[in-house]
């Protein structure tokens, strides 16, 4: 079985359960008065550590841009030596050696010119059997972090890196699901929460994982369940649309990602003070974008839709993310077929979907088709956490794969040259599918196939079975044994290929061959001199390597 057989099989034929949870803040942030100005202040780790090492700090919010003039930082009320950033108002110690196992007490006092000093305290337990992070990760693992990061690079976003900790924190939950056999099909458990009393607890919920390992940014976590690779669940994540919502965010700067079994775990990690920004997927100009939706996600998106049923297109999305940005509404939306046809969309806005807040998921009603240019058009409005308001908007062209499943053996097999005809989108629209008639493969845009038949052939005629060239050229086949053909169909194309006759039809009007097609084993095989004379594709023939190439 090839790879994108194996995906296929899993998207249509294996229930995927996969949950998305966000922690929008790991902590709270207590407000308290100071004199002529405020602040208030996230001191961490807080509660039960499991590292040796764990960033001891404290992040301030502060009313006025003020610098301190000094500042001291004690552990156990030793002096020691803390770093300022005063970009992210941070004050951070990092253990040079691991600790001990008990309870700490952190202090921090700085002082502003013209201010009483202010003096910072709080506790932590290192407990037994903390761990130091490992920097070193698997393949598989660093497989995964290509994988977002190659989605992140056709969205026009930053690339993220790995955090040792967020690595850490994915690892012991993948390892408490797999030992505590978590079945989310079976049972109402969520994939996201973690019970006491069962091995491997460290924290029953992502804000206390995210303590737990001294965790600090604010941080989600996507979870997927299905006996798949990594790279393929996270693939899976990205399709269903609320798991989508943190690979789109600006901010993300740091991810953790670990499988154990059918459990895949993946942590994302955000920094503070981006600004606001709005990001659609698919992406300007994107150039194999998936066609169908087919479910198994949780919350269900279609929960509110109660018309409607998968398989649907693939869902289009809108967010704009930043830390001063409260909720969004959407204004307009629109998409739009290559002939300037209005697709139908389910709508997913804040207000009537309790699982959004800053993004809108677009669902058209249908799977979209094959091969084709849509155009879309969103208008946004974002309400900041002051109580303004701000418009954002875009309007941008994509368009779908040729074949189920391609664009992405496209953009993991080399995410540079994806890009690069991403910017070649308007000059370049070809596709290009090469048959090895002496062979059991085709290439579909540098992708290999293996042929469901080897080519046919007869008193030096070549023939290809039309199923093999159906998927290579995006289109369909039925077959009508009224008729005795094979019935081809791609967009406003349908061609009648007989097998018992010297003939075929398009779109209704018949057409005399001395090529036509052959019913061979019961298959349909096609004449290759039949291709450019019946789909109007460029069809060359290449002796030396008994290869049809076709461009379309």
């Amino acid at each position: 079985m090839n790879a994108i057989q194996a995906r296929r099989k899993w998207t249509t034929s294996v229930k995927i359960i996969a949950a998305l949870f966000v922690l929008l803040s790991s902590f709270i942030w207590p407000s308290k008065p100071s004199y002529a100005f405020s602040y208030g202040y996230l001191a961490y780790p807080q509660g039960n550590v499991g590292l040796l090492r764990p960033d001891i700090g404290v992040d301030l919010e502060l009313s006025e841009g003020k610098t301190p003039d000094s500042y001291h930082f004690y552990l156990n009320d030793q002096e020691v030596k803390a770093t300022y950033d005063p970009v992210s108002v941070k004050y951070v110690y990092q253990p040079k050696e691991d600790l001990a196992p008990g309870t700490y007490s952190a202090r921090l006092s700085f002082k502003f010119d013209g201010y009483e000093p202010v003096q910072m305290n709080w506790s932590f337990t290192v407990v037994k059997g903390a761990a130091t992070p490992s920097p070193e990760t698997s393949q598989e693992q660093q497989a995964g972090l290509q994988a977002i990061n190659d989605y992140r690079l056709k969205m026009g976003l930053p690339q993220v890196k790995f955090s040792d900790a967020l690595n850490l924190a994915a690892q012991k939950h993948a390892q408490y699901l797999s030992q505590n056999k978590i079945d989310p099909i079976k049972t109402a458990v969520s994939l996201h929460d973690e019970d006491p009393a069962l091995p491997g607890y460290i924290g029953k919920s992502l804000k206390e994982r995210s303590q737990f390992i001294g965790y600090a940014r604010a941080s989600s976590e996507d979870v997927a369940y299905n006996q798949v690779s990594l790279v393929e669940a996270i693939d899976s994540l990205f399709d269903a649309p609320y798991h989508r919502t943190p690979f789109m965010v600006p901010g993300l700067v740091e991810v953790g990602v670990y499988r154990v079994g059918a459990y895949h775990v993946i942590e994302f990690g955000f920094s503070d003070g981006v600004a606001p920004d709005l990001v659609v997927s698919p992406g300007s100009n994107d150039v194999y974008v998936p066609t169908i939706f087919d479910g198994h996600e949780t919350p269900d998106p279609l929960r509110n839709h109660t018309e409607a049923a998968y398989p649907v297109g693939y869902p289009i999305m809108a967010s704009i993310n930043g830390p001063d940005v409260k909720k969004v509404s959407l204004d307009e939306a629109e998409l739009k077929d290559e002939n300037g046809k209005a697709v139908s969309l389910m709508k997913n806005v804040p207000g009537t979907d309790d699982h959004l807040d800053t993004e809108v998921i677009l669902m058209p009603t249908k799977p979209l088709a094959l091969d084709t240019t849509y155009e879309a058009k969103v208008k946004l409005t974002a309400t900041m956490k002051d109580g303004s308001t701000k418009s954002y908007a875009k309007e941008w062209t994509f368009r779908t794969e040729p074949r189920e499943g391609l664009g992405v053996l496209k953009l993991h097999s080399d995410s540079a040259s994806y890009i690069l005809q991403m910017g070649n989108f308007g000059l370049n629209r070809n596709h290009t599918v090469s048959f090895a008639l002496s062979g059991d493969k085709y290439v579909l845009d540098l992708i290999p196939y293996t042929m469901k038949q080897k080519p046919y052939i007869q008193e030096g005629t070549s023939f290809l079975y039309i199923r093999d060239l159906a998927a290579a050229l995006g289109a369909t086949v039925e077959w009508d044994d009224k008729l005795k053909a094979a019935v081809y169909k791609k967009k406003d194309k349908t061609i009648m290929f007989y097998t018992n006759r010297d003939a075929y039809s398009l779109n209704g009007v018949e057409h005399q061959t001395g090529d036509a097609a052959k019913l061979v084993n019961e298959t349909t095989m096609i004449p290759v001199r039949l291709l450019s004379e019946a789909l109007g594709a460029k069809v060359t023939y290449v002796e030396s390597s008994k290869t049809v190439n076709i461009s379309y």
